[in-house]
């Protein structure tokens, strides 16, 4: 009756240490990885704007040589087959983009270029369709944000990173605690073995407490981690202008696996260390 005794004690201990570090480690994850999935979100957004756009410039001083041609670049657009649409940007609208940079200075004074923006279509065959207009220039509408680009996919790496290590702390956390209760345990689970109890067996008396305080601490870590993830996607959604926080339902439905993941791995984590020190005790 005594080994019996002392395994349910040891299964009705409340959770304690084990169960906050993973709260701790899965919250870590939860949030790394709802950083790499927004990130991912934002690149795909930036490099579909940046490769499907293109900007057209008629550069020139006289207003009536712009317009003029301004008004022959319309009209090969017309003509050229293999991009979705061309828009002409209103001159009030471009004096309007730089009007609160301009301190003192009439924006109606100075000769800004005529931008058309075209959306699809390739940027060198269109560039070689004006060659023969040097006040034209092509450009990749959002080029200069290539530099964005890669901060996001720095950012990604990163956050995938703290992920990956939240995950790894998590295998040895339980490890740890696996060996640390065979050894508070060691009287108790010799009887079972005497008494013909396999290895297996006894792990899994052991790993059934892990798995249960693994479970409380997944979930303290991943409902504080939901609720700071939907706090920030509200305040990222106030911002307006075009800005959302990037997570597709998809992203929603890895977020809620990864807990379960979490819980499955430290239980494994914790039965392979036991079964290994089993084994090297005999």
């Amino acid at each position: 009756m005594r080994p019996k005794l002392a395994l349910l004690v040891l299964q009705r201990q409340r959770p304690g240490t084990f169960a906050l570090l993973i709260a701790a480690t899965c919250l870590l994850m939860l949030l790394a990885a709802a950083l790499t999935l927004a990130l991912r979100g934002a690149a795909q957004e930036v490099t579909t704007a940046v490769s499907k756009r293109v900007l057209v410039q008629v550069v020139d001083a006289d207003p009536i040589r712009r317009d003029s041609v301004a008004d022959e670049v319309m009209a090969r657009l017309d003509r050229i087959l293999g991009f979705g649409s061309a828009h002409r940007v209103p001159t009030e609208e471009a004096q309007a983009l730089i009007a609160p940079y301009m301190d003192g200075v009439r924006v109606t004074d100075l000769p800004l270029p005529v931008l058309i923006e075209l959306k699809g279509g390739n940027r060198a065959a269109i560039a070689q369709s004006f060659r023969d207009l040097p006040s034209v220039q092509v450009t990749a509408a959002g080029a200069e944000l290539d530099p964005l680009v890669r901060l996001i996919d720095a950012l990604r790496a990163v956050s995938l990173g703290i992920a990956l290590t939240a995950a790894a702390a998590t295998a040895l956390i339980a490890m740890l605690a696996a060996r640390a209760a065979l050894a508070r345990e060691a009287a108790t689970l010799g009887i079972l073995h005497a008494l013909g109890a396999t290895d297996r067996q006894v792990s899994r008396l052991v790993t059934g407490k892990i798995a249960r305080d693994a479970g409380i601490g997944a979930a303290i870590g991943s409902t504080v981690a939901l609720i700071v993830i939907l706090m920030i996607a509200s305040r990222v959604a106030e911002v307006g202008a075009g800005v959302n926080p990037h997570l597709t339902p998809q992203s929603w439905i890895i977020l809620l696996l990864m807990p379960l993941a979490l819980v499955g791995l430290a239980v494994l984590a914790a039965q392979t260390a036991l079964v290994a020190a089993l084994r090297r005790a005999l």
